[in-house]
């Protein structure tokens, strides 16, 4: 049983808590989840079973989507709806396109300040823990990129958008800077994930329709099927041992076809996958990644 589970998390739960379940219903060897979720964000949780886990690396960092909710005239701590109110004030209606116009200017790379109650770990604590007992840490910032960002409705004080994002954003702290640039304050009311890379909205479950085993195997995507992105490589069974042994196979068909650097999955000849391999086009082979057992 290797692969992926698209899990369509609900509000309420943590992202392990999703595991916590699964683990009740088979006794995984490795289990693993790709982009936390906070409790009250629901959608696209990739969850890896087994062998699985050993490709996370190679889907981790695909663009993301959200369909989310922003409060305005309110601030939280957490900076979202959970969290203590700081701030609420009443707020006047906004123009539709002074708001989308606003939106538009947080698009391309930008640099967020990490919130204060997230998982993101300092001395290996995670930031919330500090938070949590009134022990200031200094702000931590990193820089990601809205690919896209875009006013779906407005009914005041609440605004729907969708944003495309890379690995890191923090959407509630979008809301927070939203809401400072409008002047008024804002929060993250409600949030959902609807694609994680490969993984789209169509392809997830919910959790709640995990009730048995059987259920596992039922929603269990294939790794060939998860990594169908990729070029593929159907390994002859006679050099199947040097892959397992670490050493390069000879590069297939034409090397000029090839990118040095390319990420191919290898396939053995029934079409089990059995492997991660990078192309060497200045050696003519491919290296092996990631070896999968079968």
């Amino acid at each position: 049983m290797n692969g992926f589970l698209v899990i369509d998390k609900n509000t309420g739960m943590t992202s392990y808590d999703v595991i916590r379940r699964l683990k009740k219903l088979h006794p995984f060897k490795k289990i693993g989840y790709i982009g936390t979720l906070d409790r009250n964000a629901t959608g696209i949780l990739p969850v890896a079973v087994n062998e699985g886990v050993k490709v996370i690396p190679f889907l981790e960092n695909g663009e993301k989507t959200y369909k989310a909710r922003f409060l305005l005239g309110v601030t939280t701590d957490t900076l979202d709806i959970e969290g203590k109110v700081l701030t609420e004030v009443e707020t006047r209606e906004y123009d539709t396109a002074l708001l989308a116009d606003k939106l538009s200017r947080f698009k391309g790379k930008i640099t967020q300040q990490i919130p204060a109650y997230s998982s993101k770990k300092v001395n290996r604590k995670p930031l919330y823990k500090f938070a949590r007992k009134g022990i200031e840490v200094e702000p931590q910032q990193k820089e990601v990129e809205i690919f896209d960002i875009r006013l779906l409705d407005y009914a005041h004080p609440y605004l729907d958008l969708e944003v495309t994002c890379s690995k890191g954003t923090y959407i509630r702290a979008l809301a927070q800077e939203f809401g400072a640039d409008l002047g008024c304050g804002a929060t993250l009311f409600s949030l959902k994930r609807t694609r994680h890379g490969e993984f789209t909205e169509d392809m997830a479950v919910n959790i709640e329709l995990f009730k048995a085993e059987q259920d596992v195997l039922n929603y269990l995507m294939s790794l060939e099927k998860v990594l169908g992105y990729l070029r593929e490589t159907v390994v002859e069974t006679a050099l199947e041992k040097f892959l397992k042994h670490g050493m390069p196979i000879p590069l297939a068909g034409n090397s000029k076809e090839w990118k040095n650097g390319e990420i191919t999955k290898l396939l053995n000849k029934k079409g089990s996958m059995i492997g991660v391999g990078m192309a060497d086009t200045f050696t003519k082979t491919i290296k092996i990644r990631r070896l999968i057992n079968i």
